[in-house]
């Protein structure tokens, strides 16, 4: 059937085969009853031959996917029961008191190297400043 406005072939809508469509001049016309019948047809045989052949080619036949399953499966038991193992091992972990035992002795093993001058000169500089910043707010 041909559009009565511009006079381009009509086609059938996807969403509804009772109207069908002008792509040319953007029309929506009712289909004639017959014609819905025929088209209707059609697609039922086309559907019946599409289900006889595979959809889509990027899955693989059944018997592929069941064995590809299986062996993830056993590989994420496997994964689980590694992980389970590890966690019933626990590190042995030093006492606290080795632990800070061992902080202080290197500290101590610093302090031997460095000069105690700097320190004692850091303190009579903030003996000085506080000294003259209480007599500037006594004054």
């Amino acid at each position: 059937m041909k559009c009565p406005i511009c006079g381009q072939e009509l086609r059938p809508g996807k969403k509804d085969p009772n109207y069908l469509l002008c792509y040319n001049c953007k029309k929506k016309f009712k289909a004639p009853a017959e014609k819905v019948k025929k088209e209707n047809v059609e697609k039922v045989e086309k559907v019946e031959t599409a289900e006889e052949q595979p959809k889509y080619s990027n899955i693989p036949p059944k018997k592929v996917r069941e064995k590809r399953e299986e062996e993830m499966r056993k590989a994420y038991d496997e994964m689980l029961a590694a992980d389970d193992s590890k966690k019933k091992k626990k590190k042995v972990q030093p006492k606290k008191e080795e632990i800070y035992d061992d902080v202080y002795d290197d500290e101590e093993d610093d302090d031997e190297g460095m000069s105690m001058v700097p320190v004692i000169i850091l303190g009579i500089a903030i003996v000085a400043v506080t000294a003259v910043i209480l007599y500037m707010l006594l004054k």
